[in-house]
């Protein structure tokens, strides 16, 4: 994982989150990077650009499973 073009971080896993119908990858990132840092991560090749979130990503509300 890369922030401003320097690796900075590592994904530890990865996966499609359903209830919030975005790719999630979660990474080790230094605590010094603020929430909504783009970030860019490696996936078999490509750069993907992210953003750091600092909490769990869920629908708290249930309106994906209601949908």
């Amino acid at each position: 994982m890369r922030i401003d073009g320097e690796v900075v971080g590592r994904v530890t896993s990865g996966g499609y989150g359903y209830t919030v119908a975005k790719s999630i990858a979660y990474a080790y990132v230094p605590a010094s990077y603020a929430v909504d840092t783009p970030v860019e991560v490696d996936i078999f090749g490509t750069w993907v650009i992210g953003r750091v979130a600092k909490e769990p990503l869920y629908d708290p509300t249930g309106a994906r499973v209601r949908a």
